[in-house]
């Protein structure tokens, strides 16, 4: 069972997951269990497990409080697209160090001048030979400053809808003309970068898919990322512990924040049955990037609506940063800052709200 493997006494405890070795670790002690990458094919190291399969272990590694893993970006995201996209030779080359966490990856979209338009990317690699040259900028690179690889848009053709010209290429991140800059966060981290990259060369044969097919790749990505029914559990979680604490802390009393906790449990439900049918759509093979958006659009207002109800519920403890005195170990403000930017990384909410406008309301543009 998943549970069991993730004792409060085991060596890599939820306030060790920060160390990069001990998420190291931590991953390859669930990829021994055969708990990660279950449905990925066996041949390329994962289980050979069903979708649902996958799913039901998702929900139980969520349920038992399971750490993140080290090399999530490359689980949810990378993985899929090289297992979709991919050639043999590129499965395996890169699917068993994904699982093991011998190879950590970065992913590329984002840029100065485009936000979260994707799609007019102007991060250029122009071919020459066998291989590409790669010039341009990406920012809020989530963990590029100890990533080894990188899943990056770039602009093979300027010709057609700025969409069609768009490719992934899978960038070694040792290679010279990379420069990497740490962005220094609200909550006092530097988890996202800005990458810098002058005449960097990529082999032709790094390239992912076809030409062009660079939209489709990341496309197919998003929904993989914001499909499933594991965030639900942690929504759940987190309820639970907004309710024990409200009552320990005698709030229950006031009206407002009965009905929020209300709400929010109301909300969480919802996220719930969202997910459940995103599930059934990839059991189905069925892309769905409108459900997408707005499970995306949906859970990461819900995020900041549970951090923020837990500020209020605590009081002014909530601004107490790292007291290990204070449940849940003085983490809640931390979250609370880092919880500002949810709305934003991935695409932002304002994007998410015009796909379902335009695409599943039918509304005009303007």
């Amino acid at each position: 069972m998943a549970w069991q493997y993730t004792s409060p006494t085991d060596a890599v405890a939820r306030r060790d997951v920060d160390r990069l070795g001990s998420m190291r670790a931590w991953q390859r002690k669930l990829h021994a269990a055969g708990f990660l990458g279950a449905a990925w094919p066996k041949e390329y190291g994962g289980a050979g497990l069903s979708p649902m399969e996958q799913a039901i272990l998702n929900e139980e590694l969520a349920r038992a409080r399971a750490p993140q893993v080290v090399n999530a970006m490359a689980i949810w995201w990378v993985g899929p697209a090289i297992i979709r996209y991919g050639t043999d030779a590129q499965k395996q080359r890169f699917i068993p160090p994904i699982l093991t966490a011998d190879e950590i990856w970065a992913t590329g979209y984002s840029e100065p001048s485009s936000g979260s338009d994707m799609a007019a990317a102007k991060t250029r690699a122009v071919r020459d030979g066998d291989d590409y040259v790669v010039n341009g900028q990406k920012i809020w690179t989530t963990l590029a400053h100890i990533s080894d690889w990188f899943f990056i848009l770039v602009r093979t053709s300027a010709d057609g809808p700025k969409w069609a010209g768009l490719s992934v290429l899978l960038m070694d991140m040792r290679s010279r003309g990379i420069e990497i800059r740490p962005i220094r966060q609200i909550d006092g981290g530097s988890e996202f970068n800005e990458v810098f990259m002058t005449d960097v060369r990529v082999p032709a044969a790094n390239r992912l898919g076809a030409d062009g097919q660079g939209w489709e790749i990341v496309s197919s990505a998003l929904v993989n990322e914001r499909s499933g029914i594991a965030g639900s559990i942690r929504f759940d979680q987190a309820l639970d512990w907004l309710k024990t604490t409200a009552r320990e802390r005698q709030k229950l009393g006031d009206r407002r924040v009965r009905q929020q906790v209300a709400d929010l449990a109301t909300k969480a439900a919802i996220m719930r049955w969202a997910g459940m049918r995103a599930l059934t759509d990839s059991l189905h093979e069925r892309m769905n990037p409108h459900l997408s958006a707005a499970m995306k659009l949906m859970s990461t207002s819900l995020v900041q609506e549970f951090s923020e109800t837990g500020m209020e519920v605590l009081g002014p403890w909530a601004t107490l940063m790292d007291d290990p005195h204070l449940a849940p170990g003085g983490r809640w403000a931390k979250q609370f800052l880092f919880d500002r930017s949810m709305t934003i990384a991935g695409g932002t909410s304002e994007v998410q709200r015009n796909i379902v406008a335009q695409r599943v309301l039918g509304l005009p543009r303007k």
